[in-house]
């Protein structure tokens, strides 16, 4: 499986999503941590994490279509993890992979900001016919308004919206720099994701 974790929005979750997905998958089989973000979040997380043993490279380049095949070939999953705002890497990326998993907090900045990523992800659609999205709503507070809007202005929207919630905890937000030794719900997105791939 090779999933490209993207918004075109930052500050939604991605570099968190990414790991702690990659870290789920590489329970499954060999998988590779790709950080496509020129800023490194991700890599920089990897060298700063004492014990960290999840393959992890730097590739933030407009090409990653072409690399990745070469690159994954050893491996039973990839994980991208994309930046905000970099058309083209993004772009690149979701070409590479067969299913993009588009985290957002339910705020309304995020929401309104949300088309660029579905409209960018339509454009591809003839290109990579196979590429599926996901939305997956991070930071919840459990029982909140916000929560139950989110998902009624999503499922308005004809998107499809993972049952799955990343909550909102305070282990998620000091988690940089560590090897999570919690799933914090992401082990659920992951079987819920395989699940759907499975079904298809």
């Amino acid at each position: 499986m090779r999933i490209a974790v993207t918004n075109l929005k930052g500050g939604t979750g991605k570099t968190t999503t990414s790991i702690h997905l990659a870290l789920e998958l590489a329970k499954r089989g060999r998988t590779l941590l790709i950080d496509s973000d020129p800023q490194q979040s991700a890599l920089h997380w990897s060298e700063d994490a004492a014990g960290w043993t999840l393959p992890t490279m730097a590739l933030p380049v407009r090409d990653l279509n072409r690399r990745l095949p070469a690159l994954a070939e050893p491996y039973d999953h990839a994980v991208v993890d994309t930046p905000p705002g970099e058309l083209a890497i993004v772009r690149s990326a979701l070409l590479a992979c067969e299913l993009a998993v588009i985290p957002i907090p339910p705020s309304s900045m995020d929401f309104r900001q949300l088309r660029p990523t579905i409209e960018l992800i339509a454009d591809l659609e003839q290109l990579n016919p196979d590429l599926r999205i996901r939305i997956l709503l991070t930071r919840l507070r459990s029982g909140t308004r916000a929560g139950r809007d989110s998902r009624a202005i999503l499922g308005e929207l004809g998107l499809p919206v993972l049952a799955t919630e990343i909550p909102l905890r305070e282990s998620l937000s000091l988690a940089y720099g560590r090897v999570p030794d919690e799933a914090q719900g992401y082990d659920l997105v992951l079987a819920e994701l395989l699940s759907e791939q499975v079904a298809a």
